[in-house]
Protein backbone atom coordinates (compact mmCIF):
# COMPACT_ATOMS: atom_id res chain seq x y z
CA UNK A 1 0.00 0.00 0.00
CA UNK A 2 1.48 3.38 -0.90
CA UNK A 3 1.69 5.80 1.46
CA UNK A 4 -0.56 8.94 1.14
CA UNK A 5 -0.44 12.18 3.42
CA UNK A 6 -2.84 14.36 5.34
CA UNK A 7 -3.60 15.87 2.13
CA UNK A 8 -4.50 13.18 0.04
CA UNK A 9 -7.00 12.53 2.59
CA UNK A 10 -8.39 15.78 2.98
CA UNK A 11 -8.80 16.48 -0.72
CA UNK A 12 -10.99 13.03 -0.35
CA UNK A 13 -13.37 14.91 2.27
CA UNK A 14 -13.52 18.15 0.21
CA UNK A 15 -14.06 16.72 -2.93
CA UNK A 16 -17.21 14.61 -0.80
CA UNK A 17 -18.03 17.56 0.35
CA UNK A 18 -18.61 19.47 -2.84
CA UNK A 19 -20.30 16.77 -4.58
CA UNK A 20 -22.93 16.87 -2.27
CA UNK A 21 -23.08 20.69 -2.54
CA UNK A 22 -22.21 21.10 1.20
CA UNK A 23 -21.09 24.72 1.88
CA UNK A 24 -22.69 25.77 5.16
CA UNK A 25 -21.83 23.88 8.76
CA UNK A 26 -22.46 21.59 10.63
CA UNK A 27 -21.61 19.19 7.80
CA UNK A 28 -24.65 16.93 7.67
CA UNK A 29 -22.37 13.37 7.20
CA UNK A 30 -25.07 11.51 6.52
CA UNK A 31 -25.86 12.99 3.75
CA UNK A 32 -22.62 12.90 2.41
CA UNK A 33 -23.00 8.87 2.79
CA UNK A 34 -27.30 9.54 1.17
CA UNK A 35 -25.36 11.16 -1.73
CA UNK A 36 -22.20 8.57 -2.90
CA UNK A 37 -25.53 6.40 -2.62
CA UNK A 38 -24.33 4.11 0.89
CA UNK A 39 -27.71 3.36 3.25
CA UNK A 40 -26.90 4.31 6.97
CA UNK A 41 -28.62 2.18 9.11
CA UNK A 42 -28.63 2.44 13.21
CA UNK A 43 -28.52 -0.87 14.76
CA UNK A 44 -28.83 -1.85 18.32
CA UNK A 45 -25.08 -3.11 19.01
CA UNK A 46 -22.58 -3.19 22.19
CA UNK A 47 -21.36 -0.81 24.05
CA UNK A 48 -17.89 -1.39 23.11
CA UNK A 49 -18.79 -1.34 19.20
CA UNK A 50 -19.35 1.89 17.37
CA UNK A 51 -20.31 1.17 13.51
CA UNK A 52 -18.97 -0.97 10.97
CA UNK A 53 -19.34 -1.26 7.16
CA UNK A 54 -20.85 -4.34 6.00
CA UNK A 55 -21.16 -5.86 2.52
CA UNK A 56 -25.02 -6.50 1.55
CA UNK A 57 -25.79 -8.11 -1.67
CA UNK A 58 -22.37 -6.58 -3.11
CA UNK A 59 -22.51 -3.59 -1.97
CA UNK A 60 -21.59 -1.40 1.12
CA UNK A 61 -23.98 -0.56 4.06
CA UNK A 62 -22.84 1.50 7.08
CA UNK A 63 -24.11 0.58 10.45
CA UNK A 64 -23.85 2.76 13.11
CA UNK A 65 -24.91 1.84 17.07
CA UNK A 66 -28.52 3.84 17.80
CA UNK A 67 -27.08 4.07 21.27
CA UNK A 68 -24.57 6.83 19.96
CA UNK A 69 -25.19 10.52 20.40
CA UNK A 70 -25.72 12.34 17.29
CA UNK A 71 -21.88 14.01 17.22
CA UNK A 72 -20.79 10.15 17.89
CA UNK A 73 -22.72 8.91 14.70
CA UNK A 74 -21.35 11.81 12.95
CA UNK A 75 -17.53 10.75 14.00
CA UNK A 76 -18.64 6.97 13.24
CA UNK A 77 -19.62 7.76 10.19
CA UNK A 78 -17.24 10.15 9.13
CA UNK A 79 -14.36 7.22 10.30
CA UNK A 80 -16.45 4.68 7.80
CA UNK A 81 -16.69 7.22 5.28
CA UNK A 82 -13.06 8.12 4.93
CA UNK A 83 -12.22 4.35 4.80
CA UNK A 84 -14.61 4.11 1.07
CA UNK A 85 -13.67 7.03 -0.23
CA UNK A 86 -9.91 5.74 -0.32
CA UNK A 87 -11.26 2.73 -1.63
CA UNK A 88 -13.49 4.21 -4.67
CA UNK A 89 -10.63 7.00 -5.28
CA UNK A 90 -8.12 3.92 -5.88
CA UNK A 91 -10.06 0.22 -6.30
CA UNK A 92 -6.29 -1.37 -5.64
CA UNK A 93 -6.38 0.47 -1.76
CA UNK A 94 -6.73 -1.72 1.18
CA UNK A 95 -6.60 -0.76 4.92
CA UNK A 96 -4.63 -2.33 7.65
CA UNK A 97 -6.47 -3.17 10.64
CA UNK A 98 -5.94 -2.05 13.92
CA UNK A 99 -2.74 -0.33 12.95
CA UNK A 100 -1.36 3.61 13.19
CA UNK A 101 -1.61 4.53 9.74
CA UNK A 102 -5.16 3.37 9.54
CA UNK A 103 -6.25 4.89 12.49
CA UNK A 104 -4.62 8.48 11.19
CA UNK A 105 -5.91 8.40 8.28
CA UNK A 106 -9.49 7.56 9.68
CA UNK A 107 -8.62 10.77 12.02
CA UNK A 108 -8.14 13.19 9.14
CA UNK A 109 -10.87 11.98 7.28
CA UNK A 110 -13.05 12.74 10.97
CA UNK A 111 -11.76 15.93 11.55
CA UNK A 112 -12.44 17.02 8.05
CA UNK A 113 -15.86 16.28 7.99
CA UNK A 114 -16.59 17.29 11.22
CA UNK A 115 -14.93 20.61 11.07
CA UNK A 116 -13.56 21.07 7.23
CA UNK A 117 -11.01 23.64 6.21
CA UNK A 118 -12.33 25.76 4.23
CA UNK A 119 -15.84 26.52 6.15
CA UNK A 120 -13.85 27.48 9.17
CA UNK A 121 -11.99 29.92 7.28
CA UNK A 122 -15.04 31.15 5.78
CA UNK A 123 -17.17 30.97 8.61
CA UNK A 124 -14.71 32.98 10.79
CA UNK A 125 -14.28 35.60 8.52
CA UNK A 126 -17.91 35.87 8.99
CA UNK A 127 -18.13 35.90 12.56
CA UNK A 128 -14.95 38.05 13.83
CA UNK A 129 -12.79 34.44 14.79
CA UNK A 130 -15.26 34.21 17.64
CA UNK A 131 -14.40 30.07 18.39
CA UNK A 132 -17.26 29.80 21.18
CA UNK A 133 -19.65 30.72 18.17
CA UNK A 134 -18.24 28.43 15.57
CA UNK A 135 -17.98 25.67 18.25
CA UNK A 136 -21.95 25.89 18.17
CA UNK A 137 -22.13 26.11 14.67
CA UNK A 138 -20.13 23.04 13.96
CA UNK A 139 -21.20 20.99 16.68
CA UNK A 140 -18.26 20.35 18.54
CA UNK A 141 -17.14 21.67 21.99
CA UNK A 142 -14.81 25.12 22.31
CA UNK A 143 -11.83 23.33 22.69
CA UNK A 144 -11.60 21.32 19.93
CA UNK A 145 -13.05 24.47 17.87
CA UNK A 146 -10.06 26.86 19.20
CA UNK A 147 -7.40 23.69 18.97
CA UNK A 148 -8.36 23.50 14.93
CA UNK A 149 -8.39 27.54 14.75
CA UNK A 150 -4.36 27.55 16.43
CA UNK A 151 -4.04 24.68 13.75
CA UNK A 152 -5.15 26.86 10.91
CA UNK A 153 -3.24 29.95 12.35
CA UNK A 154 -6.44 31.98 12.80
CA UNK A 155 -5.50 32.59 16.56
CA UNK A 156 -2.43 32.18 18.34
CA UNK A 157 -1.90 32.37 21.61
CA UNK A 158 -5.36 32.80 22.58
CA UNK A 159 -5.06 36.34 20.49
CA UNK A 160 -6.81 36.81 17.59
CA UNK A 161 -5.03 37.35 13.97
CA UNK A 162 -7.13 39.49 12.53
CA UNK A 163 -7.06 39.92 8.55
CA UNK A 164 -9.21 42.63 7.15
Amino acid sequence: MAIKNHAYYRGLVQSALADAGISEPPVPVELVAERLGLPVRPVVMPVFFSGAVINEDGLPVMLVSASKDEMGRRRVLAHMLGHILAVLDDPAETYPRNTDLEHESAEICVQEFIMPENLILDQARKWFNDYRYLARLFGVDEQEMLNKMVDLGIIKHRTIQWDY
